[in-house]
């Protein structure tokens, strides 16, 4: 007869197999990625689709759906059959930000997709043009007091956008605001000192940072961030207003409303364990994805939480579209 620890063991397996094949062995699964190809969202997605059809052995294929700020992938998701076999990976601003800024979208995230999974967070840094010589938080604020300066971001309601007007609601600055297409458009006109200044995303920015190009004041989050553990966080810096500063974002994953509960238990559980893969370690880390282990905050909760500050920010700030 079977020994007690063989028992165990059958009994533990059985009960993780089923968590780790989300897709079964005629499906084809489908990561949709809110970002054109090449930038961040997309580098994730195709390291997830490799490191699940690794573990699974079954077809999964990314599909990139860029445009209205997450939105385009949000709807083709939400549109998708609900099995379970068609995921979103895309930037917690859908969810947290873009219901309180286009008021009049048909599209309501909640009526239409699920949360699988958050992956992980992600900060953003304060950067100028280095041969403006400021070094520090707090002479960038002075300025601002003293003259007219501007910031460019991806676009409203991106998450440079949005961090910048916290920061200035916080410290009670000016910034004129400039949108743009992406970040890499932002950081080429800092270069060229038409923009003073922008927050953004750690990892797009950390080569014109080495070349000293890029002079970065300080980051976003409540730690330092170890790709710049040299850089003060905002809160360090003491400033009236900023004392308590600790902005960051996230991946998330959804799929389709009403798909299998026991299909999204599965997909949670494998894509858990993909980001704390030792060989999945280095892409996270050139990404600026830390690892999200709150005891106390579940995801759902982190996005109701990050929900309620960015509603406060779009009011304030009235960063609405009529779309």
């Amino acid at each position: 007869m079977p020994t007690l620890s063989l028992l165990r063991k059958v009994s533990i397996c059985a009960l993780i197999l089923p968590l780790a094949t989300p897709v079964q062995s005629a499906e084809v699964a489908t990561i949709v990625v809110s970002s054109v190809a090449g930038g961040p969202l997309d580098v994730l997605g195709r390291m997830l689709a490799r490191e699940a059809t690794e573990t699974t052995g079954q077809t999964i294929v990314v599909e990139n759906r860029a445009g209205a700020a997450g939105t385009i992938a949000a709807e083709a998701v939400g549109r998708a059959k609900p099995d379970g076999n068609t995921l979103l990976l895309t930037l917690d601003t859908v969810a947290t930000a873009n219901p309180h800024i286009y008021v009049n979208s048909k599209f309501k995230i909640g009526e239409s997709l699920e949360l699988v999974s958050l992956l992980g967070t992600f900060d953003q840094v304060l950067v100028v043009p280095s041969k403006t010589g400021i070094k520090t938080p707090a002479a960038f604020l002075d300025l601002a007091r003293e003259k007219p300066m501007n910031y460019g971001s991806a676009g409203m309601g991106s998450p440079g956008h949005l961090m910048m007007s916290a920061l200035t609601q916080d410290s009670g600055i000016k910034l004129d605001h400039i949108p743009y297409r992406s970040n890499s458009a932002v950081v080429n006109d800092m270069y060229g000192e038409r923009l003073d200044s922008g927050f953004l995303t750690i990892a797009g920015v950390l080569g014109p940072i080495k070349e000293g190009l890029l002079t970065p004041l300080a980051t976003s989050g409540g730690k330092r961030n170890p790709l710049l553990p040299e850089v003060p966080t905002l809160a360090e810096a003491k400033l009236p207003g900023l004392e308590n500063f600790d902005e960051s974002f996230s991946y998330l994953v959804f799929t389709t409303k009403g798909s299998p509960p026991e299909k999204i238990k599965a997909w949670n559980a494998l894509l858990s364990d993909i980001v704390k893969r030792p060989s999945t370690a280095e892409t996270l880390r050139m990404l600026d994805i830390q690892a999200y282990e709150s005891k106390t905050v579940s995801p759902a909760q982190w996005v109701q939480q990050r929900s309620a500050r960015w509603e406060q920010i779009v009011r304030d700030n009235n960063i609405r579209s009529d779309q």
